[in-house]
């Protein structure tokens, strides 16, 4: 198969799930709630397990909208934005491409067997990131524009009881007054705590990849000293949006399941795609090509510096964006666990 055709069918047919007998059996038997919790279960899909309060949440939600005749509800909440490093920056790339036909994929499962289907939610966190990593307002509209064309070129082949959609934490959950007057709030209450010397640790790291110093403003040239000061403040706030209530209430509703791509608290650790796990906006995604396979990939800006004089860049004819024209392919096998 060529890649061209390969990244067709996952266009095509990742939301095609053919139910087997014993999935019947388990509805005919066991009913469909328990069907619904074994197929989210599914180490094909899981990258962790799932402890008892995480489980005790989704059989919570899968009950209440079973109850109601509603769609199985997700949440994705996401950065919403494209990491300014990654090539493709400020739209879209394969890794968006990938995540989505892979979450379509693992939720299908439920999709011919009950008939109110799915409703999928990737939540952005862009108003955010306008402040804390200095993203200018334009580049995250251009991303927000290029993932919602992706979903729309996605949703052409969806069964009806299916729906994606991409939601702003603002304008869509909060006004503009709300946002403000509540961060602001918890900002104050954040910045008395300070920081342990793990977490100045950990703010450093994370600021070291995302910040831009110029971007929406112009940080020139700072000392170590400046550099502190202003990525401790811009944490505080950070960690005071984390904790905003309409945005907790949005994504972690009692009859809302979680799924992200690393282990956290009440939520479904599936990864970015059966063979990683990296953050899809904030990673370049490949495709690793076998004898008879293909492999989905979502890179690290420092794993594509590493490789990418061994890719091969493959035109594609599928999407009309730029960054979506070509694909890089890799035909040896990408093992970074062993480096």
């Amino acid at each position: 198969m060529e890649v061209q055709e390969y990244l067709k069918q996952r266009l095509e047919n990742c939301s095609k799930y053919i139910p087997t007998e014993e999935d019947k059996k388990i509805i005919q038997f066991e009913g469909i709630e328990e069907y619904i919790f074994r197929k989210l279960k599914s180490k094909k899909f899981r990258k962790t397990s799932i402890d008892e309060e995480s489980e005790k949440q989704v059989r919570n939600a899968i009950h209440i909208r079973v109850e109601k005749k509603l769609p199985i509800r997700f949440a994705y909440p996401f950065g919403g934005y494209k990491l300014w490093r990654i090539p493709s920056h400020p739209n879209v790339d394969w890794a968006e491409f990938f995540v989505i036909a892979y979450v379509t994929e693992y939720i299908s499962q439920i999709l011919p067997l009950y008939e109110p289907g799915v409703e999928l939610v990737f939540s952005s966190d862009d108003v955010c990131i306008e402040l804390i990593d200095n993203y200018p307002r334009e580049e995250l509209d251009a991303y927000n524009k290029s993932f919602n064309y992706l979903l729309s070129e996605f949703r052409k082949y969806f069964p009806s009881n299916y729906t994606v959609a991409l939601k702003q934490i603002y304008p869509d959950v909060y006004t503009k007054e709300e946002y403000e007057k509540e961060i602001k709030e918890l900002y104050d209450v954040r910045k008395e705590a300070g920081f342990t010397e793990d977490q100045r640790k950990g703010m450093m790291q994370k600021m070291e990849l995302h910040f831009r110093s110029n971007g929406a403003r112009n940080y020139g040239e700072m000392s170590e000293d400046e550099k502190l000061k202003v990525w401790e403040d811009l944490t505080f706030w950070s960690d005071a949006y984390l904790k905003l209530t309409k945005r907790r209430a949005f994504v972690r509703a009692e009859d809302s399941i979680v799924l992200f791509s690393k282990k956290i608290p009440n939520a479904i650790d599936i990864g970015s795609t059966k063979a990683s796990k990296s953050s899809f906006w904030a990673g370049i995604g490949v495709l690793e090509k076998g004898n008879s396979y293909f492999t989905e990939k979502i890179l690290s800006p420092k794993q594509w510096e590493e490789t990418k004089g061994n890719v091969k860049m493959e035109n594609i004819e599928l999407l009309e964006i730029d960054s979506l024209k070509s694909v890089p392919v890799y035909i040896e096998k990408l093992d970074f666990l062993n480096k």
